[in-house]
């Protein structure tokens, strides 16, 4: 299973159903399940200021849920879509009730994860 690291508190917002959208520099193709992992630093930007806390914020450098990627667009309508960037929309979150670090592990919905 593919995965990308996400720097909280945006890895949490994902996987706990808040954040439906990934910005990032550069379009993807691919469309499916993949696993979000915590990124083991945090987002220090101004933009994470004000923003909901969830429980999965938590925890860095662990795989925290999955979630699909469902389209990538560049003039999304989700409020967390910055201007000029890729929009990597997301659907079916799922935080994991207990974290784990990246490596071997069972996803809930079936199937093996590998790293």
């Amino acid at each position: 299973m593919k995965a990308i690291s996400v720097k909280q508190p945006w890895a949490g917002l994902i996987v706990d159903g808040v954040k439906d959208v990934e910005n990032k520099r550069v379009p993807s193709h691919f469309r499916g399940l993949i696993c979000i992992q915590a990124s083991l630093k945090p987002w220090d930007g101004p933009e994470a200021n004000g923003v909901p806390f969830t429980p999965h914020q938590a925890y860095f450098g662990y795989i925290v849920g999955t979630v699909a990627i469902a389209g990538c667009v560049q003039n999304s309508k989700s409020k967390w879509a910055l201007p000029g960037w890729w929009h990597w929309e997301l659907a079916d979150p799922l935080a994991l009730r207990s974290c784990q670090l990246p490596q071997t592990w069972d996803h809930p919905r079936g199937g093996l994860a590998n790293n």
